[in-house]
């Protein structure tokens, strides 16, 4: 590949817009090229990224890498919606990766192929990666509006426990919302959202378990009779501990007090662990990804767990 254009990539995440190369010095008959041979990948018009970094990104990054690419193709524009959640690392679970929505000088919302226009409303926007943005409260608002009621929600725990918004934000965001728009839907959304959740399989699992009738708590605090910590954990709901799997290595590194244990001790303190909080009266019941599509089961597991409770049940401190 023509150094020039290695340089201008490389400087830029490994993406650029055919406007960026073409003031390097580069011609589109050689980016034609460089597409034939599958150097590069273009994910849209005059939108692209260099195949290596393509190849070597996940799903997730590579839907954030088309953003950018599709950013730096339109200056002037800002990424909206779940596009922005993408760019500002945010969490994002059922989302469109074939949809990318931006704000621009467009009188009414227009959509081309993949992008979608919206009309700039004086909406404050920040740079970030070098993409302008628009805010994380004006992105995950507007997600609920076009994404899955998850989507929004993931996105917006996420958002809330890194202190990227605050509700007053998110409320602020659904009031310049119009009844016909949705400002239902974008405020139901919010009201669902929690800044105590740490990951989206605990998100996604709160919001099955409220579906379902029940009320849980979010990283809740566990005590023995002298008020010594026990364990915090994910979720509890009638008493009953609610663990998602996958995070068994991160809780102990948050219970430790000496640190992470090595891998071989890791199942070792998950018993005592678990055995722990099963003497303070909390059955303890495990969550696993495709349990979040029988949402039934985990209810019926819960609901079954609860006869065995002894413990007070605790509240949200």
């Amino acid at each position: 590949m023509d150094t020039r254009l290695e340089a201008l990539s490389g400087s830029q995440g490994g993406v650029f817009a055919a406007h960026e190369a073409l003031t390097a010095g580069l011609t589109r008959a050689y980016l034609h090229q460089a597409l034939r041979a599958r150097k590069l990948v273009r994910v849209r018009r005059g939108a692209y990224v260099h195949a290596t970094v393509w190849q070597a990104a996940s799903p997730d990054e590579r839907y954030r890498l088309g953003c950018l690419a599709v950013a730096r193709s339109r200056p002037g524009d800002a990424l909206s919606h779940h596009a922005a959640l993408a760019v500002l690392g945010l969490s994002l679970w059922g989302y469109d990766v074939g949809r990318i929505d931006l704000v621009t000088d467009t009188v009414q919302s227009v959509r081309r192929g993949s992008v979608w226009l919206h009309p700039d409303d004086g909406v404050a926007v920040a740079s970030v990666a070098d993409a302008a943005c628009v805010s994380p409260a004006r992105a995950v608002v507007r997600t609920a509006l076009t994404m899955v009621q998850d989507c929004a929600v993931v996105a917006g725990d996420a958002a809330l426990h890194r202190g990227l918004v605050t509700l007053a934000d998110l409320m602020t965001e659904v009031a310049a919302i119009s009844p016909h728009q949705g400002r239902g839907r974008a405020m139901e959304a919010v009201l669902l959202m929690d800044s105590r959740s740490e990951s989206v399989g605990e998100s996604r699992t709160r919001l099955a378990l409220r579906r379902l009738g029940f009320q849980p708590d979010s990283q809740v605090v566990l005590r023995d009779s002298d008020g010594r910590f026990v364990a915090r954990v994910d979720l509890v709901v009638d008493g009953v501990v609610l663990e998602f799997d996958g995070l068994v290595k991160y809780a102990r590194q948050r219970d430790a007090e000496d640190g992470a244990p090595d891998p071989e001790e890791v199942v070792w303190l998950e018993k005592r662990r678990e055995d722990a909080i099963r003497r303070l009266g909390h059955p303890v019941e495990r969550v696993i990804w495709n349990e979040l599509e029988r949402p039934g089961l985990i209810g019926a597991r819960v609901r079954s767990a609860k006869v065995l409770v002894t413990a007070r049940v605790p509240r949200p401190a």
